[in-house]
């Protein structure tokens, strides 16, 4: 298809721009509206064909139907003949004759009809083929262009850098600090709750030296002298 037949069926395909752009950019839409063209050409062509069939059915039935008639009558032409009544036999001798130019004018266009038919036939399973082919084609580019689309959504949605990426690090490295913040923050809650409730009293009286549960080496010294 030439470059202004794209532009045509680009156009039935509800496009508004014109040139070649079009055509690139809507290559998509121009095989679509090839394809439903090629399945209503198809459809219209087999119908005429249809037709064209009948036709050549009834023109095969008439020339049977002649046949018929040339073998009843050479019968009896036979039959005049043996009969000695030769004038009769003429007349259908003539009869005959004027059937058989009839014959072959109705074998002359069935046979032309149908070779048309077969022709006719041929092209339209060509076409049928070559439809089927930019169907199957119509598939995988839409395939593609899927393909192409998940691509880039999957591409939009994942860091793509170096900077990204750290970034991210940075924002987890953020996250791990809050949690040490905030388990040394309770650390120190705990530590102020025992100074409070007195848990520390007896690390003040053992540094101010009055722990008396400790024996000092002059207690010891003063225990061995009284012995």
């Amino acid at each position: 298809m030439g470059f202004l037949r794209d532009i045509v069926t680009a156009v039935r395909g509800g496009l508004s721009e014109a040139g070649e752009a079009v055509v690139d950019s809507q290559a998509l839409r121009i095989l679509e509206q090839e394809i439903r063209d090629a399945d209503a050409a198809i459809n219209t062509a087999k119908i005429s064909l249809s037709q064209l069939k009948a036709k050549e059915i009834g023109l095969a039935k008439q020339i049977h139907e002649i046949d018929v008639d040339i073998e009843d009558y050479t019968a009896k032409a036979r039959a005049a003949l043996a009969a000695d009544k030769r004038d009769l036999a003429r007349t259908i001798a003539e009869k005959i004759a004027e059937l058989t130019g009839s014959k072959t004018d109705l074998q002359e266009q069935h046979d032309a009809l149908e070779a048309q038919v077969n022709k006719i036939y041929q092209v339209i399973k060509v076409r049928e083929k070559q439809k089927d082919k930019n169907r199957i084609e119509l598939q995988k580019a839409k395939t593609y262009e899927d393909l192409q689309k998940t691509q880039v959504a999957v591409a939009a949605a994942m860091p793509t850098n170096d900077s990204s990426a750290k970034r991210v690090q940075r924002a987890l490295d953020r996250v791990k600090q809050k949690q040490a913040d905030t388990e040394n923050q309770m650390s120190a809650d705990q530590w102020l709750n025992d100074l409070e409730q007195g848990n520390d009293l007896d690390a003040q009286i053992a540094a101010a030296g009055l722990d008396s549960s400790k024996t000092s080496a002059d207690d010891i010294l003063a225990q061995l002298e009284a012995k």
